[in-house]
Formats: structure tokens, sequence, C-alpha cells
């Protein structure tokens, strides 16, 4: 049986980007040291796009981004052509990289799992009402991406408020029920 920990968006611990130029909200963290340059094993956060300008560059971390609000926002990878993000897609991409973001005026938020590429790998799915998961993974977190969404992990169901989450530890089946849900896995 899974064990499930609700975690509310209002606990969301905000810190200044690594270079300063924005804010995350911190979901999780394992911070479990290794012997890369990598700073955790893996993070789940939340960043506010307040406009133009360049991510922070992580050593021997990998990451999967998802847009959750802005417009005509274009991620630069690497030096090459800018990618348009659209809402509720995600995009990998090595976090050691120059990366920059382009938005038009206004704010956004997106969605970020990073992980240490030496030790994990991390995997990202939205999910839709009537979609179903089978979870091998052993730690697995769900997010609704709308108002709300209703989940079901091991024939039990969960509520989660807007951008609210659940860590799901050693589940076996994951069923959308109502809503919207982003769902990150780390193997």
């Amino acid at each position: 049986m899974a064990l499930v920990t609700y975690l509310p968006s209002s606990d969301y611990a905000a810190m200044p980007w690594r270079n300063g130029a924005g804010v995350t909200h911190e979901i999780a963290i394992d911070d479990s040291p290794g012997e890369s340059e990598a700073p955790f094993l893996w993070r789940l956060s939340m960043a506010d796009l307040a406009g133009d300008g360049p991510f922070s560059e992580i050593a021997d971390v990998d990451r999967i981004l998802v847009l959750l609000e802005g417009e005509d926002v274009r991620l630069t990878i690497a030096g090459a052509d800018p990618e348009l993000l659209a809402e509720h897609e995600s995009i990998a991409f090595p976090g050691d990289v120059p990366t920059g973001v382009t938005m038009a005026p206004g704010s956004g938020r997106d969605l970020n799992l990073m992980w240490d590429r030496t030790r994990v790998q991390g995997m990202v799915d939205i999910l839709n009402i009537g979609d179903t998961l089978q979870i091998e993974e052993h730690i697995a977190f769900a997010i609704a991406l709308g108002t709300s969404a209703t989940i079901e992990v091991d024939g039990d169901e969960h509520v989660l408020g807007e951008q609210d989450a659940l860590q799901i530890d050693d589940a076996t089946t994951f069923a959308v029920l109502d809503g919207e849900v982003y769902v990150a896995r780390i193997d």
C-alpha cells in the first residue's frame, strides 16, 4: 500500500534562484550527497518567471520543465534556436548548459523536476480525467494544474487544491478522476 503525503502549495518554501534572477518555490527535495557536483539527488520546484533572463546552471543536473502560465515563453538551450513552450507541455534539457528565457511582458510560472544524472532519472507526465498510470518508481509526486484535481492512488481518493501536491511512496496504480495533473517520477 502506498504512503501518501499531502503537500499544500501554501507550505512551499520560497527561495531565490542560484543566480538571483528569480524566485523558486521548493515543493520537495532529497539533498543527500553524492560523488557528483550536483547539490541534490533530486528537487521538485515551482518557479516564478518575471521576464527575460538566464537560468541558473547546475552541474551534473538534468531537468524537465513544464510551463504553467505565461505567454510567448521561449527557451534558448545551449545556443540552439529558441523553443516556444506551450502551456502544460514539458521540455527536457541539461541543467548545466547556458539556458535563457524570453517571454511576453508580464509574469509566468513553471514546474521543474531536476535530478543528479549520475544517480537517478526523472520522468514527467501530464494526465487528464480518465488517464491511468502504473507507478513502478519508489517515489512520485502529483500536482493539480487547474483549480483542483481528484486522483486515486491504490484505490484511495485524494482531492488537491490548485497547485497542491501529493508525495506518493511505493504506489502501484494512479488514476485521474477529475482535473489535470502533473506527475513527476524519480527512478
